[in-house]
C-alpha cells in the first residue's frame, strides 16, 4: 500500500512504532521478571487454635449489640465466628473488619421489628482463633474507638456497660 500523504504516513508509522514498543516491552518484562511474589512469600502456618466466648451478663432489654475485639493479626488469625445462642435465632450475627481492618474484629447482632429486648445473661458469640506463634496476647474487647462497643435496648437507648457486663474468655 502506498501513501501519498506524508503526514498520514508518518502518523501510521508512529502508531505502529508505539504498538510494537508496548508489546515488546511487555514480552521483555515477562521474560526478565523474577518469580511471582506469591511464590516467595510463605503463608504463616497455624500451629494451634483456641475458642473464646463473648458473654453478656445481667442485662435488661437487650435489643442490639456491637462488640469490637482487638487482636494481633501477626500472631493470630480469626478462623470462625458463630452466634452464641443467648437470644436464639432472632439475633443474627454479623461480622465485619477481619478483611478490611487489621487487628480488629467487629461482631454484632440485632432483633428485628417492634419487640422487647432480651434480659439476663448468656453467650453472644464464639470466636475461634488460630495462633501462628507460641507467644501471643489474648484478644480483648475494645470499649471505645472509631468502632465502639455498645449495647442498645428496645427503646433505642444505650445500655451502660460496666467491667462485668461483657466478658471475653477462653473456653477451649
Amino acid at each position: 500500500m502506498i501513501f501519498h500523504n506524508k503526514k498520514m504516513k508518518k502518523l501510521l508509522m508512529l502508531i505502529a512504532l508505539a504498538l510494537c514498543a508496548s508489546v515488546s516491552g511487555h514480552v521483555l518484562a515477562t521474560l526478565l521478571a523474577p518469580t511471582s511474589l506469591e511464590e516467595n512469600i510463605q503463608t504463616p502456618e497455624i500451629i494451634g487454635t483456641f475458642k473464646m466466648a463473648l458473654d453478656v451478663n445481667d442485662v435488661d432489654d437487650l435489643y442490639a449489640w456491637q462488640v469490637a475485639i482487638v487482636y494481633d493479626s501477626s500472631h493470630l488469625k480469626v478462623l470462625e465466628m458463630i452466634p452464641g445462642g443467648f437470644v436464639g435465632d432472632d439475633f443474627p450475627l454479623f461480622v465485619n473488619s477481619t478483611d478490611s481492618l487489621e487487628d480488629l474484629l467487629l461482631l454484632g447482632g440485632s432483633l428485628r421489628g417492634e419487640c422487647p429486648g432480651k434480659s439476663g445473661s448468656g453467650r453472644l458469640a464464639i470466636v475461634t482463633f488460630g495462633y501462628l506463634t507460641e507467644t501471643y496476647d489474648e484478644p480483648e474487647i475494645v470499649p471505645g474507638q472509631v468502632f465502639k462497643t455498645f449495647l442498645i435496648d428496645s427503646k433505642n437507648q444505650l445500655i451502660l456497660i460496666s467491667e462485668s457486663t461483657l466478658t471475653l474468655t477462653v473456653i477451649e
